[in-house]
């Protein structure tokens, strides 16, 4: 029998998180909402962005190897139960996915970058709002599990990124309308972070 542990994201206060998630939603559509165009731009050129899909695929795998480092001194390490014989492998395997993704799939990369980085950060707000009160705390995982299925697309299907942001780029208003929807959202888990989380 493997000893019960609570991970350190499930520690995580409700509110604090729903405060920074309602903040950093509101900045990032705040800015489409303020500098259409330049937002439009980034995102049409984000696809060939190969330095900076290179280093967030690093940030990425760091902080994989973050939550398989096991250490008495490593709040981030994670139980892995019965696959834990593993961890060493896994450990090694990171740098050398990293540099045959870098090297070998150039293509892409940034949309496969953000993807996995997605992936990681959504543990964090699901694990704070996991099992809480009071039912507003719903508003966490409406948000990030669609969020989770196009970052799984953009991983396994990166080219999905570069049509998808070509196509908001032939359709402003489309993106105007969902910079305006994330920004209300975000100002709406912000609000019951504060008064109610």
């Amino acid at each position: 029998m493997y000893e019960e542990s609570i991970h350190i994201y499930e520690k995580l206060p409700l509110c604090g998180t729903g405060v920074v998630m309602g903040l950093v939603l509101i900045l990032l559509h705040v800015y489409g909402l303020a500098r259409p165009t330049a937002a439009l731009a980034a995102l049409g050129r984000a696809h060939v962005a190969y330095k900076a899909g290179a280093v967030l695929l690093g940030v990425d795998f760091l902080w994989i190897a973050a939550l398989l480092f096991k250490a008495d001194w490593n709040p981030l390490c994670m139980p892995l139960y019965e696959f834990d014989n593993f961890r060493g492998w896994l450990l090694i395997l990171c740098p050398v996915i990293w540099f045959v993704l870098v090297s070998m799939a150039k293509e892409h990369l940034f949309a496969r970058a953000l993807g996995l980085f997605l992936l990681l950060a959504a543990l964090l707000p699901l694990s704070a709002a996991f099992l809480k009160d009071p039912v507003t705390r719903l508003l966490i995982p409406i948000w990030w599990y669609p969020v989770l299925t196009v970052a799984m697309f953009w991983v396994a299907k990166p080219h999905l990124f570069r049509d998808w942001a070509a196509w908001l780029n032939a359709h402003p208003a489309v993106f105007k309308g969902i910079a305006l929807f994330g920004t209300l959202y975000g100002a709406a888990v912000l609000a019951c972070a504060i008064l109610f989380w």
